[in-house]
């Protein structure tokens, strides 16, 4: 082989592995859920989470609910003896749905709480994803279930449902890690 030709295959072995760097650092970097300030309070027999979510959707995303498109995200919430055995059965282990969707007739984005029915109309995109991203005194476990004498952990993640998403756009967004959307898991302990 000759010399020019190693220096040939070099170059595109260069290019690939820049290329391949670039592709990765766009997908790093392009979108995330991020959870913050998370915490559960008692009140009146109930612990209360209060926390928020940072949803940072990718272009895809967006296109797709500017197009009608509704995105539901979904919130994850387990409460576990913290040191119990892979066997024991969590203490709660919920999954809570929002959804938000884009009305082109009025203009407005719709922020929906799956489970309850609530809605809350916004004229921003903007500020409907942050309200999207607003949790507040959401019932988490009665303190009544909980032993005083043992602490627990909450997990909490938010993820992109893909599942509800319309049947023709699954496929892509499952290969897709624009699509692919989620936050780390959220954890802090609880002493009753």
């Amino acid at each position: 082989m000759s010399t020019g030709a190693v220096l040939r295959r070099g170059r595109w072995g260069g290019w690939a592995l820049a290329f391949a760097l670039a592709w990765w650092a766009v997908v790093a970097s392009a979108a995330e859920f991020t959870i913050s300030k998370a915490a559960a309070r008692l009140e009146d027999g109930a612990y209360l989470v209060d926390a928020t979510i940072a949803y940072e959707f990718s272009t895809a995303v967006l296109e797709a609910l500017e197009n009608g498109v509704p995105l539901t995200v979904e919130l994850h919430l387990q409460v576990r003896r913290e040191g119990a055995w892979v066997w024991e059965p969590d203490v709660v282990d919920s999954r809570l749905r929002s959804q938000i969707r884009f009305s082109p007739l009025l203009g407005t984005y719709r922020v929906t709480n799956l489970d309850t029915g609530s809605q809350r109309s916004f004229a921003s995109r903007d500020r409907a994803i942050v309200a999207l991203g607003e949790v507040r005194d959401l019932v988490l476990v009665r303190s009544d279930v909980l032993d005083p004498e043992e602490t627990y952990r909450v997990d909490m993640q938010a993820t992109l449902d893909i599942e509800s998403l319309p049947l023709p756009l699954r496929p892509r967004a499952y290969l897709s890690p624009d699509w692919n959307l989620s936050s780390d898991w959220s954890r802090w302990r609880l002493h009753p």
